[in-house]
């Protein structure tokens, strides 16, 4: 995609952070915006900061996890802007749990935005897109920890590792036709997930007290990367089409450890025990 002139963005989670970053680039480059959060307030802020320069944009209170919504969500886009070029679903909350410590309603929480939220997306935009023949970009939100297993939370990772795979493959099957595909997978941005995490955490899934994000087992060194510049890395990657979308150098490295380890297990089938 060489131009975001008059195209359309649809983001989910694009109140703050991340998706409010990728907003506001695209804006920049003459894309039209659908902010889609949770929270109205937020929209409405994300909404005005791009009216300040110079966009267009409107807010849709979504929740991600409800099917519905989304549908609702698509609904407003094309009656406002007759298209959407470019889906971002990227709304998504934190886990902190680890898989013995957790309960049901944590796994739930956790599913019901993070992957059902990617999915629900996808079902409801995709159909659309194809039937415009024009060319179009989806870009999921997944993370390094989908990539790399997390020190933080299974939970967390379980629904980014999902995701990845879910993008791949729609790559793969998309392949030929007008709609591309790309998956982000960042590690540290600057957002409010915590706080957002905390504000809809449902009655009896498990709290956690708004503290930095323990980043641990995830081997970076570097702070936090501001939204507008993941954003770019998001601009670009629509431009050239391409599938990953990393925003830390420093975790080559563990990417390629994980690898390396993963196909080091097949040695194991060329002893002569392997498969007796």
């Amino acid at each position: 995609m060489e131009s975001f002139e008059g195209k359309t963005a649809v983001i989910t989670g694009g109140g703050s952070g991340i998706g409010r970053g990728i907003a506001r680039v695209l804006a920049k480059a003459g894309a039209n915006v659908v902010i889609a959060d949770i929270n109205q307030e937020w929209a409405d802020e994300t909404v005005n900061e791009i009216a300040e320069l110079g966009g267009n944009a409107i807010p849709v209170r979504t929740d991600v996890s409800k099917l519905e919504s989304l549908q609702a969500l698509a609904d407003a886009a094309y009656e406002r802007f007759g298209a959407v070029h470019i889906l971002c679903n990227n709304a998504g909350v934190m886990a902190w749990q680890h898989a013995d410590e957790a309960v049901h309603a944590d796994w739930e929480f956790v599913i019901n935005v993070n992957l059902w939220g990617v999915i629900h997306g996808v079902e409801t935009f995709l159909p659309r897109m194809l039937a415009q023949g024009d060319e179009c970009h989806i870009v999921n939100t997944a993370s390094i920890a989908g990539v790399i297993p997390s020190g933080v939370s299974a939970l967390y990772s379980t629904t980014k590792f999902a995701v990845v795979g879910l993008s791949e493959t729609m790559s793969n099957e998309l392949a030929g036709t007008n709609v591309s595909v790309s998956v982000l997978c960042p590690g540290a941005v600057t957002s409010r997930l915590g706080i957002s995490t905390e504000a809809n955490r449902p009655e009896g899934s498990t709290p956690r007290p708004a503290t930095p994000l323990d980043r641990k087992g995830l081997g970076s060194d570097v702070s936090a990367l501001d939204a507008d510049s993941c954003g770019e890395l998001v601009r670009n990657a629509i431009r050239e089409k391409r599938l990953h979308i990393f925003t830390e150098p420093t975790l080559r490295a563990r990417v390629q450890q994980r690898l390396e380890a993963t196909v080091a297990d097949f040695d194991a089938l060329s002893s002569p025990e392997a498969l007796a």
